[in-house]
């Protein structure tokens, strides 16, 4: 099996804003080469910072297994760099507009 070389594009951001807790405020579905990634979470915290949390299911020992999540630091850069860039594209600069 060939592993796949080089930057993969992410596409078709769909964001879907919530009244969430605990700085809830989106979920996210987007496209990664040719997989399509449901529920990435946009959370805000105290500070007003925006931050990318991941889907995870919780064992019967309540051990977290993560259904999907950036392998390194790179990927994960280029995942917040479009979707914050998506959302704050949708509703302003998102960094402070409407802190909690």
């Amino acid at each position: 099996m060939e592993a796949l070389k080089g930057t993969h594009e992410i596409g078709e951001v769909r964001i879907r804003p919530i009244n969430g807790s605990d700085g809830l405020i989106a979920f996210v579905s987007c496209r990664y080469h040719r997989v399509m990634l449901n529920n990435i979470a946009v959370r805000r915290d105290e500070s007003g910072r925006l931050f990318l949390t991941f889907p995870r299911k919780l064992g019967s020992t309540g051990r977290a297994h993560p259904l999907h999540h950036p392998i390194d630091r790179a990927t994960a850069a280029q995942f917040e760099e479009a979707i914050l860039g998506q959302l704050r594209k949708l509703v302003g600069d998102g960094e402070g507009s409407d802190r909690r």
